[in-house]
């Protein structure tokens, strides 16, 4: 079964975005650190339930430019608008090549997968894959880390709360034919939490 990983909050200031987070919800937040190949980098906020917060800012405008990974692009397009904020969300998978077939089976266009690596604070090399399906509205991106996932060195920092309600636009419709994944009264149920469809427009998230 999918679970959350991440929620990505494009920012013109990671740190201080991530900060004023901390600061609001009493929640503890770590620097990230640098994708070097795509000129960005990040602070983070990790949860217990196995799922983290990251914003993401750009420090090399001409080498994310160049990039030709559609989180980079999007994130780039949504700063440059003057837009800050939650811009998508990852799920996790253990088995991308599953998907990857899946994919390919019921003719689903999709990007990648694009491989990912950055040390962190503590000099630890993470490495992982993206996958990007396409879809009539938008949707997350898959992602598979390469050796567990991504946590903090330090235990400690995992914040003693759950990230485990996203709030969606539209009907799970979508989501069933992608991602497979069962819903219930207007709700998909993943492995740590559940993606509730709305008739809002916003996409939004609670941590509990």
């Amino acid at each position: 079964m999918l679970a959350i990983d991440h929620l990505v909050i494009a920012s013109q200031n990671p740190e201080e975005d991530a900060q004023q987070f901390a600061d609001k919800h009493g929640v503890t937040v770590l620097q990230g650190g640098k994708h070097e190949k795509w000129g960005t980098y990040n602070y983070l906020a990790f949860f217990e339930n196995n799922s983290y917060i990251e914003w993401l800012g750009v420090f090399d405008r001409d080498l994310a430019s160049k990039s030709d990974n559609p989180l980079i692009q999007q994130t780039i397009s949504f700063l440059e608008k003057g837009n800050t904020g939650l811009v998508t969300y990852a799920l996790r998978t253990n088995d991308m090549d599953n998907y990857l077939n899946l994919f390919a089976e019921k003719s689903i266009h999709f990007h990648g997968p694009f491989p990912g690596s950055r040390k962190t604070a503590e000099g630890q090399l993470l490495t992982w894959r993206m996958l990007f399906p396409d879809g009539k509205e938008p949707l997350p991106f898959l992602i598979e880390w390469g050796s567990g996932i991504n946590l903090p060195e330090d235990k400690t920092n995992i914040n003693t709360k759950s990230l485990s309600n996203i709030e969606l636009p539209g009907s799970p419709t979508i989501y069933l034919e992608v991602f497979r994944l069962k819903s219930e009264e207007n709700q998909i149920e993943l492995e740590n939490g559940h993606l509730q469809f709305t008739t809002s427009s916003q996409l939004d998230f609670e941590i509990r």
